[in-house]
């Protein structure tokens, strides 16, 4: 005999986790809709994921979207280049001006070397060899790099300028030299008074511009050293924690609530 109690079926509880985080722009009860975007915290995710640029001298930030690390060079590297850009532009003048004084100087000693029938003129080991002419040829090219590279401030100008300095203070220490035997070499017997007293005194002025242009250029190449050495350094890199989530939920003052809900179902 079958009893004739209604079955009574058991309820059962069945929790569905909520797909939305909690977020204090909601109402108690409301659901966010599917697909919703909270604009805010993607702007403000998007900010912080932004490397901050610094621009103190040395020190760079990648601006490369998805690194998110911050490069950061020696500060001695800003310093070495404002040196140089500073320094190299007048020394660069500077050559310019002993390079053409040289030309010029070579020019007239040239005429004075010249012999007239039994007279001789003034003997010049410097315009035998032509030391006036390429050493100013090579103190212009010299400046005029040094100046270029003060303005563009290049890698291969800088290297260009270096190399070039290197080898006008070269020219300049053999000039002296050849410019020496000259005062020493002139005034004997037979040669023309007027031709060898013009002639040391063109030769001593070319020696104190190939001294001069000796320290400009020694002083341009450690500058250009300086600059070029200092870039090559090591970079330090500093991840940027805020790029692995670049969206991040706002922040709720409100007491936490339960946005589940629950479903019953017969058995």
């Amino acid at each position: 005999m079958m009893s004739s109690k209604p079955t009574s079926h058991a309820e059962v509880n069945e929790t569905i986790p909520n797909p939305y985080p909690p977020s204090s722009f909601m109402a108690p009860g409301f659901q966010q809709p599917l697909g919703s975007i909270n604009l805010e915290n993607q702007a403000q995710g998007a900010q912080r994921a932004q490397p901050y640029g610094i621009t103190s001298p040395g020190i760079f930030a990648s601006s490369q979207p998805g690194q998110g690390n911050i490069q950061m060079i020696n500060p001695s590297v800003g310093t070495a280049v404002m040196n140089f850009k500073e320094e190299a532009k007048a020394l660069g003048v500077i050559q310019i001006m002993v390079g053409l004084m040289h030309i010029g100087f070579g020019i007239v000693l040239c005429l004075i070397s010249f012999s007239f029938r039994e007279v001789l003129g003034f003997a010049s080991t410097a315009v035998i060899g032509g030391y006036p002419f390429w050493g100013g040829l090579s103190f212009i090219i010299s400046g005029s790099l040094s100046v270029s590279a003060s303005k563009e401030l290049s890698r291969c100008l800088v290297k260009g300028s270096l190399g070039m300095n290197i080898v006008s203070s070269i020219l300049a220490f053999i000039g002296v030299i050849l410019l020496l035997v000259d005062m020493c070499i002139n005034g004997v017997a037979g040669q023309d008074y007027w031709a060898v007293l013009s002639g040391k005194g063109i030769s001593a002025t070319l020696m104190i511009f190939s001294l001069l242009e000796f320290f400009v250029a020694c002083a341009t190449a450690h500058f250009a050293n300086q600059a070029n050495t200092t870039t090559n350094m090591s970079v330090l890199v500093i991840p940027n924690m805020y790029e692995s989530n670049p969206v991040t939920p706002a922040s709720s003052s409100a007491p936490p609530r339960c946005n589940n809900y629950s479903a019953n179902a017969p058995k």
